[in-house]
């Protein structure tokens, strides 16, 4: 049996980590007793009530794919605490005949318990509603002191004993020229864009999160241009959830949110702050216009430096990095590109190709090189099964050597993730191979190829349809140059 493990705490205190290393010690002595190989473990430290947990999703997405027979977990509490997600995992297990088992033998469909899965998803729902309740009171009341209850200040100020006070930094005045930039005239991006080049911090840098960017966002700065913190006024309660199952937040109306007037010193005056909501009520309007049209090589056309796609700028009547046109020069350049000149080189390749394949000795290269191709994906196809049966050979006996002491936890799991990243990617390498043996073969696949290119031919523009069938990719060097990725491979195989 391949066991799947599913750990979760609920935040990454120091007592939750001792629960963490408790919950892996009742797994390995639980498994070691029934006998059973760890397929993997899946470690979050999130509330149960919501799905969107990394390595939940990660579970999910490989009981779809089978590659375990069961999922162990301390309780049904753990593995969620949201009835419509507890159903979920429940359904996917069925439908892959994959068995859910839990240390409290509340729940365990291998004996036939699995009855009270309804009742016990209730419970743990309508448990998870009341601590949800309790704690917005607690918040609530907090607020009606003046107290700012979230967990992380505006950018600009500092928390102290529950209130806010100035930072002793620029941010505060980073925020005064926000909002001087945009009644001048700036918009979002334009500010963003500003603030990076001048290498300013952003609102995440300042407090640390570990996947802070290195750029400002127009979404940063409408955030805080739309904050009546910076007036003085401690403003909250000004959205909620829907329920404690949903993370879903719908806006509070004024009248029911807790204002404290002057509860702090203010960084922006009520005129300024006035004016920049009537400022940016007016530009909606005036931005108000049907949807952007979607240009031709739109999701195609990618930037060969640094990855991001290209953007189509109307007065270019061409592509430009999307980097470089948001944050500037100093992250990339333009390597911008004409759509005129695109569409007459992706018709000369079409039309070259085209007129090359009508060749009766091509057609012979092109045979002879795909038979050759064949028997070395054969060879690949039982190099790669002789791999992964050793792979998975060597994982089962991984767990033995754990259970005698023979390597420590640490050691295991560096084991079975190395080895899981192999087999995972021998299996992608496998999954290639059998595919190409699976196609067609060569005659059908360059008549077929052949009629395409014909029909397109006839074509007098470059039209949507011949781009989505025909090209893969385009990246678009710094001086301008391309180099065109298509879908048919036929000239790659014309090379000695």
């Amino acid at each position: 049996m391949r066991c799947a493990v599913y750990i979760r705490v609920s935040t990454d205190k120091e007592e939750q980590k001792t629960s963490l290393q408790n919950q892996r010690s009742l797994f390995y002595e639980y498994l070691e007793k029934q006998g059973w190989d760890v397929f993997d473990f899946y470690i979050d430290v999130e509330s149960g009530t919501t799905g969107k947990r990394e390595n939940l999703q990660r579970l999910i997405k490989d009981a779809k794919e089978r590659k375990f027979d069961v999922i162990a977990a301390k309780e049904l509490s753990r593995l969620a605490r949201n009835g419509g997600l507890s159903y979920q995992i429940r359904d996917i297990a069925m439908e892959n005949r994959i068995h859910i088992v839990t240390l409290d033998n509340a729940i365990n469909t291998l004996e036939g318990k699995g009855e009270m899965f309804g009742l016990y998803a209730w419970m743990y729902e309508q448990e998870s509603q009341r601590t949800s309740t309790r704690i917005k009171a607690a918040l609530s009341s907090k607020a009606r002191k003046g107290e700012f209850k979230g967990s992380v200040p505006p950018y600009g100020y500092r928390l102290n004993s529950g209130k806010l006070i100035l930072a002793e930094d620029d941010t505060p005045n980073n925020v005064k020229r926000i909002f001087r930039m945009y009644l001048e005239g700036k918009g979002f991006d334009a500010i963003a864009r500003t603030l990076t080049r001048e290498g300013c911090p952003t609102p995440a840098q300042v407090v640390g999160k570990k996947n802070a960017g290195l750029y400002w966002q127009g979404t940063s700065i409408k955030k805080i241009l739309t904050n009546p913190h910076y007036v003085g006024d401690l403003v909250q309660g000004r959205q909620t959830t829907v329920s404690v199952t949903s993370k879903v937040r719908e806006e509070i109306p004024r009248e029911k949110q807790i204002v404290t007037e002057n509860a702090h010193q203010a960084i922006i005056s009520r005129e300024d702050f006035e004016a920049v909501q009537q400022y940016m009520k007016g530009r909606k309007r005036q931005k108000a216009k049907p949807k952007a049209k979607k240009h031709l090589f739109t999701n195609y056309l990618f930037c060969a430096d640094c990855g991001k796609a290209l953007w189509y700028v109307q007065y270019r009547k061409g592509y430009v990095c999307g980097n470089y046109y948001k944050h500037g020069k100093h992250v990339c350049s333009q390597h911008s590109v004409k759509e005129k000149e695109l569409i007459e080189v992706i018709l000369t390749d079409i039309r070259n190709n085209a007129q090359m394949l009508n060749e009766n000795e091509i057609m012979g290269r092109l045979e002879v090189k795909t038979l050759q191709a064949r028997k070395q994906a054969e060879k690949q196809i039982q190099s790669l099964q002789r791999r992964i049966e050793k792979l998975k050979e060597q994982k089962t006996g991984l767990i033995r050597l754990l259970a005698s002491g023979t390597i420590t936890e640490i050691e295991y799991k560096e084991a079975t993730e190395s080895g899981n990243a192999e087999l995972y990617s021998l299996q992608e390498q496998l999954k290639g191979f059998q595919s190409q043996q699976g196609n067609k073969s060569t005659g059908e696949s360059i008549a077929r190829l052949k009629k395409e290119l014909k029909h397109f031919m006839k074509l007098k523009e470059l039209t949507p349809e011949m781009v989505h069938r025909l090209v893969e990719r385009i990246e678009v060097q710094a001086d301008g140059s391309v180099n065109i990725h298509y879908k048919f491979a036929a000239t790659a195989l014309l090379t000695a």
